[in-house]
Order: C-alpha cells, then structure tokens, then sequence
C-alpha cells in the first residue's frame, strides 16, 4: 500500500451530481437518469389525548404535524463499484453515491472497506483515499439491475419499509432484481409477494462491480422515516397470500410486543410488565422467534397491540385501519418513524416517552451500537391507559 500511495483517490460523498430527469415509463430511466415512479405524498398526524409526550426537544416530532412523505425515484448509475456491509455504491473517481447508505454520512461507513485507508490531518481529522488496484480481483457484472439490498445484515424496519416496496415494483415492472444473499425470514416475506421465479438474483456479500446499477432514494431509509401510502399496496398483497398459507387457528386478539433481552433500549422491569397486562389478557410475544407469516397473522388479527419501541413496529403494516396502539419508548429515541407509520395507516396510535435523567441520556446515546441502556417503564401509567383504550 505504501509503495503505491501515489494511486489512492480521495473518497467523497456525491452531493452534487445532478441526473438527467425523465418522465417514468414502464422501464428503468436511461444510462445518467432518473425518474419519478411514485409522487410525494402528505398526510397528517394526531397526539392522542392518552398519550404521554417526551420532556426533551423531540416532543416536537409527536405534536400534531403534516409528514412529507417522499417521492420513490429509480436511479441509473454506471460503473459502481457495490460494497456489502453498508451497500455503499462508489464510483472509481470516489464519489460515495448519497442514495446508497442509510441516514446521515458517517466516517465509520467507509471502515470496511479494505481498499479505503484513512490519512489523518492537521486538524485531527481523517480523509478517506481509495486504491482501486485492491478492487481488480472483484467480479464484474454487467446488464441493469434494480439493487434491493442496503446491507448484508439487514434491519428488519428498514428492509419492511425501504425495501419491499422496491421489490415489489420491480415484480410489477418484471425486471432483474439484485441482492447480497437473502436471511431465511427474507426470503420468506418475498415468498408472499408473487415475484416471478428468476427476477430476484442472489449474489454473495463482497464487494462487487456493477456496470448498470438502478438504485432510488428509498436506499437512503427516507421511506422508514416517513412512510408513503404507497406502501399499503404491496403489503396487502403480502397479506393476502400469508392469509392463505396460515393455519387456521385462534390467536389473541391483545398482545404485548417484547424486545430481546440482548437488544439495546432493554426494560428492567419486562417480567413485571408482562405480569401487570396478563389479568387483561394481553399474550407476550418475541416477535424475532416467530415465523414471518405468523408475525404478520398476529399483528392482522389483534384490536390492541402494547410494543416496545423498535423495528418490530414494522409489523404494523399488517394492521386493520383503527387497531388501538400503545408504544413504550424511552426519551431521547429522536426518531419518530412509527408514529409517523401509525399515523399514514391511521390507527389509534398512544405514544407513552418513559422520562430518563439528563445523565442517562448523556451517558446512553440511543443510537450507540451495543448500546447497554435500560430503563424501567411507569406501569401504572401504562395500565391505566390501556384500560382507558379498553373502555372505548
């Protein structure tokens, strides 16, 4: 590496290439272009009056509001080279396409690369240069595929809500579909989406050149944030045929979602939770233990659901319109992705924030990885609320 540092490129994301813009046809925009596929969307959300409003500067995000839900665009790009563990796309002039990671930019997304090597500055930061001579040994594929993959290790919210639409136009249009390869619950949940055998190509996860590669703004999770009706469309189809598939059998028409214990964001007082909902007949469930198609059975047959914040949420989607919801959340989450979900599929959505110390929030940082934060939910509160929805 040192012998050939003269090679490296600096690595930069892509803010300001513009694509040429076409009208959406049936067909992936030309070579350079992009399309509109689906238009933006506004819906409003609602502050139920049971519902407990976090004490920090996110209680904005929970008053009532107008969401912009945003425009689902397809994306042509040309000689991408397509990493896995964050489905970076990076040209070999180092431009970090902005619609192939999810959120904000972070340095560390470059980390795993192993042809980018970080130089330090003088002021203490880090530039990233790329050497493409460690790259030459990396398959090529050639021909356009519509990538349905932002990681190796997908999030299940984020694959629900960012993803499987994406998947499912694509089975409308019958075009090729690329992916790292799929979990065994990804593949059952695009088993339920009628994708015709041959569309969906699996490749393994290591870096890879893509001579056409058609990607769209949903890669970069802004349809998690903020859901698009747009989304009822596949997941009724997904439900539809998980309906014919599923045993005919009774399930609980309450249950209370659990996190795993290992997860972050972990409740201290869960068996007590559990404990104070059982006399009102709510069934615990872990949703990560169970089938994809019993998941979704569960969420589209129960009237009150009581869930933990987190990706499991997704599952809402499955819901019929006015199913009454209560979500636990710790203050200092700053990420009101299913309120906002809720409130695009208007159900009865009760927001109860769990107030934390100042020094919890400094300490704990929500979104820190293996992050080991607990905190401990006022169950009387709770109860109290969900015997308030129980009485309506």
């Amino acid at each position: 590496m040192t012998a050939k540092s003269h090679a490296g490129i600096p690595v930069r994301v892509d803010h300001t290439t513009q694509l040429a813009v076409v009208p959406y046809v049936g067909r992936f925009p030309a070579p350079l272009a992009q399309c509109v596929v689906v238009e933006p969307r506004q819906y409003r959300t609602r502050l139920h009056p049971l519902s407990v409003n976090s004490t920090t500067d996110e209680r904005v995000h929970y008053i009532d509001h107008t969401v912009d839900a945003p425009a689902m665009t397809l994306e042509h790009l040309v000689d991408q080279y397509w990493f896995p563990a964050l489905g970076l796309l990076i040209s070999p002039q180092g431009q970090v396409w902005r619609h192939s990671f999810l959120g904000p930019f972070q340095d560390g997304f470059l980390s795993s690369i192993k042809a980018i090597v970080d130089r330090p500055l003088p002021d203490g930061t880090r530039e990233h240069w790329l050497y493409r001579e460690r790259l030459s040994r990396i398959p090529t594929l050639s021909g356009e595929h519509l990538l349905i993959a932002n990681s190796d290790q997908p999030n299940f919210g984020h694959y629900m809500l960012d993803i499987v639409p994406l998947v499912h136009l694509g089975s409308k249009m019958g075009v090729p579909m690329l992916t790292w390869t799929l979990k065994p619950w990804q593949r059952a949940l695009l088993a339920r989406l009628d994708v015709r055998p041959g569309l969906i190509r699996e490749i393994r996860p290591r870096a890879t050149f893509l001579e056409h590669a058609i990607v769209s703004n949903r890669h970069s999770g802004v349809s998690s944030q903020t859901a698009h009706p747009e989304h009822k469309e596949a997941f009724s189809l997904i439900l539809k045929n998980v309906k014919k598939n599923a045993p005919t059998t009774e399930r609980p028409s309450r249950i209370l979602v659990c996190r795993g214990i290992r997860n972050s964001r972990n409740i201290k007082n869960r068996k007590s939770l559990i404990e104070a909902l059982s006399p009102l007949r709510f069934a615990a469930i872990q949703p990560e233990k169970l089938s994809f198609d019993e998941q979704a059975m569960l969420f589209s047959s129960a009237d009150l659901i009581v869930a933990e914040f987190g990706a499991a949420m997704a599952n809402v989607m499955f819901c019929r319109p006015g199913t009454k919801i209560v979500e636990i959340i710790a203050e200092g989450q700053h990420d009101p992705w299913s309120a906002h979900l809720c409130a695009m599929l208007e159900l009865d959505h009760v927001v109860l924030f769990q107030k934390q110390s100042e020094q919890d929030l400094l300490d704990h940082p929500r979104h820190a990885k293996d992050s080991e934060f607990q905190f401990s939910v006022d169950l009387e509160s709770l109860v109290r609320a969900v015997k308030a929805l129980l009485a309506q």
